[in-house]
């Protein structure tokens, strides 16, 4: 009988065989046996992926014939697995030679219901000020406790154990837009009691992408105008938590105070001025309430 994986690794991937062959190569710079798995979700590429000469046993590659988004590849990703932890990554990171030794000891090691790794870009990277905090992740994400917040939970590289992501049903893949089905999830998990949530410090992963301002701005917008209402309408209760200060935020909105001060500070990143972090904190805060307002 063949050994159940410890890990089943999933990766949504869309439009981009380079890619898809540089992190097959990282993988198997890792020790290939029965420990893990992976499975690539081909979410409507134009031209159909393939593993090309980076054949294993263990790896499959699912093919949707049209675009589906990240919830529903996320989950076709996950119904497939046979791993006993659920591992979803991007395409855009770079995996380190001993990733999977390193992955099964995290998880020997620790009691979690949810765990995520730290993002950091290249060092030697040209970025701007705003791209080199929204990719700083160790210093924009709290970890002073064991439970990392709901809000700064995300699924671009993160580790959950099967049975309790069965257990919630997977992924809403009504919210489909910019994080929102990664929110509801984690919320779902707390409502569960579900609550250990920690961050795979000792293991970092570079990006090798980095998204500029305006996609960034873009995204949020977007995220503001259908992902958040979509989510309010499901879960109400979290409109204290992510929107907060009602009536202050209703009063300045309407004097037109929060739109004046977010065109404010994006003059500013566009002239690449260097903010406190808690200025790029409220910019990003405002570029998703005053889409919210304007729904």
């Amino acid at each position: 009988m063949k050994t159940k994986p410890k890990i089943s690794i999933i990766l949504p991937a869309f439009n981009s065989q380079q890619n898809l062959d540089r992190i097959l190569c990282e993988l198997l710079e890792n020790q290939v046996d029965d420990t893990w798995e992976l499975i690539v979700v081909d979410d409507g590429s134009n031209v159909p992926l393939s593993f090309g000469k980076h054949k294993n046993p263990d790896w499959k590659i699912i093919r949707e014939e049209k675009n589906v988004g990240a919830a529903r590849a996320r989950n076709i990703g996950a119904n497939e697995a046979a791993g006993e932890h659920l591992v979803f990554i991007s395409l855009f990171l770079v995996i380190p030679e001993h990733y999977i030794l390193d992955m099964i000891s995290f998880i020997s090691s620790k009691d979690f219901d949810f765990a995520q790794h730290l993002l950091f870009a290249d060092a030697n990277a040209s970025l701007t000020n705003f791209q080199r905090f929204v990719t700083d992740q160790k210093g924009r994400v709290k970890i002073s406790t064991e439970n990392l917040d709901i809000k700064n939970c995300q699924f671009a590289a993160a580790m959950i154990k099967k049975d309790v992501f069965n257990q919630l049903g997977g992924f809403d893949e009504v919210m489909q837009h910019y994080g929102g089905h990664e929110l509801d999830l984690i919320y779902r998990m707390d409502q569960r009691g579900l609550k250990r949530r920690i961050i795979i410090e000792d293991i970092p992963l570079k990006r090798i992408k980095n998204e500029d301002h305006n996609s960034i701005k873009r995204r949020l917008s977007e995220y503001g105008k259908i992902g958040l209402p979509r989510l309010l309408k499901k879960h109400p209760e979290l409109g204290g938590l992510i929107l907060g200060w009602r009536k202050t935020w209703w009063l300045l909105s309407f004097i037109g105070v929060t739109r004046l001060i977010e065109h404010r500070i994006q003059k500013q990143i566009e002239k690449d001025v260097v903010l406190k972090k808690q200025t790029y904190r409220l910019y990003l805060h405002l570029i998703v309430r005053n889409a919210w307002d304007a729904r």
